[in-house]
């Protein structure tokens, strides 16, 4: 599921918004601008921990009430209880006051409750301790005693769900998923594993990728070859035209020379036609279009990465791809470079690329904050083109945050500035 608006009253007790995400075009782009301090980053955040794991997020922030609407024409509400009336005034993105209670209500197409979730002292408390036992018992270490503990637990939810006797409620949160490319790309968060930079992850990732998917393909392939024997033996003096061979061989041989270029696989030689055994080479080619499959959507997605990258014109380098190394930054000169010397530009492109393509579930909502940074000018310009371009192969809903002039020119029918929704909502 994707969404249709988001409608946020007195988000850090400040600023009402209403935002409505209806597309006149394929893009199903939403570019949000605005001075810093109105929301921009805290919306994507709202949209992004709008799952099983991380609804505890809700009972931290500050605001009076949320609507999401979704395109399967359901909504859900959002309001919290505070122990002040007087809640809504100061300034922060957390509550200040204590929050007596926040409830989630589910709403179908015509207004009916389908579910709801609920948060309260009470019910935090019984199940953390609950969450905490259960732990316990499966000898998993927990040292989560804080509500900051609580902001990624899925298990905590469960029981909260349980104790209201509305599972329902997280299986249907299942159905709508988000990706979340945040500002921070290329350094480490202060609580991750720094032992390898965010581009070496890419590295290792897509190495892991490939490995993997050769891996398939051999174990694969070795079925294929048993059935194309049997079906060799067992012919019987059919024969297929010239023409109809020659159509599947020139297909075969672009499949086969991307999968060659990414090291994916050796090289093939495919025998000339010959009419008395021209079922051989039929079905031959056929074998060979399977093997091709096992490897689903990834050369597509390799060849898209490799041409967007190509597209930036890295300066005096290039890049290239192997199962062996993940990828392989190449200087003018014919030398290999580490990676992490690459210009923070250059690993941002890497980095925001390979998880546009290959991280991001297709069919889900896109949400990047700031994709401008440590971006050229000219490569600005450019980034919106590239995500429109993955978005729609993807079918992904995009909304994007950022300060520059250059994205906001370049989709300009596609942007919500904040600071003047707020003052025509005043």
């Amino acid at each position: 599921m994707q969404y249709t608006h988001i409608y946020i009253n007195k988000l850090f007790g400040l600023y009402d918004y209403k935002l409505d995400f209806n597309y006149e075009n394929d893009d199903k782009l939403t570019i949000l601008t605005g001075p810093n301090g109105y929301g921009k980053t805290t919306i994507l955040t709202i949209i992004n921990k709008l799952n099983p794991r991380e609804l505890f997020y809700f009972y931290l922030l500050k605001f009076k009430s949320i609507e999401i609407g979704l395109n399967d024409e359901s909504v859900i509400k959002i309001y919290p209880k505070y122990t002040d009336d007087k809640s809504n005034e100061g300034i922060g993105d957390t509550k200040i006051e204590d929050v007596k209670e926040v409830r989630f209500e589910w709403y179908d197409k015509n207004d009916n409750l389908m579910s709801f979730f609920m948060y309260n002292n009470q019910i935090i408390s019984k199940a953390h301790r609950k969450s905490i036992y259960e732990c316990f018992l499966n000898d998993k270490v927990n040292n989560r005693n804080s509500e900051k503990d609580l902001l990624d637990n899925k298990v905590f939810n469960e029981n909260v769900a349980k104790s209201l006797k509305q599972d329902g409620f997280l299986m249907q949160l299942e159905g709508i998923k988000s990706g979340f490319i945040k500002a921070n790309r290329i350094y480490n968060e202060a609580n991750e594993d720094a032992k390898q930079t965010p581009i070496q992850r890419v590295k290792n990732n897509l190495k892991k990728l490939l490995e993997s998917a050769n891996k398939e393909y051999l174990e694969q392939s070795q079925r294929i070859e048993k059935r194309f024997i049997q079906e060799i033996l067992s012919c019987d003096n059919i024969h297929i035209s010239e023409d109809e061979c020659g159509e599947i061989a020139e297909n075969v041989s672009r499949r086969y020379n991307d999968l060659i270029r990414f090291r994916l696989t050796d090289k093939i030689v495919i025998p000339e036609y010959v009419e008395s055994k021209s079922f051989i080479l039929y079905a031959y080619l056929k074998s060979l279009n399977e093997k091709i499959d096992q490897f689903g959507t990834l050369p597509e997605k390799l060849k898209l990465f490799e041409k967007l990258i190509k597209e930036k014109r890295f300066a005096n380098k290039s890049i290239s791809f192997s199962p062996q190394h993940g990828f392989l930054i190449v200087s003018d000169t014919n030398e290999f470079l580490n990676e992490n010397l690459l210009s923070s530009g250059e690993q941002n492109e890497i980095i925001l690329l390979y998880r546009l393509i290959f991280e991001i579930a297709d069919n889900t909502t896109l949400l990047i904050d700031e994709p401008e940074n440590s971006l050229h000018l000219v490569w600005q310009r450019e980034v919106l083109n590239d995500i429109k371009q993955i978005a729609k192969i993807k079918n992904l809903q995009v909304i994007i945050a950022t300060h520059s002039s250059s994205i906001v020119s370049m989709g300009e029918e596609n942007t919500i500035d904040l600071y003047y929704l707020q003052k025509e909502q005043l």
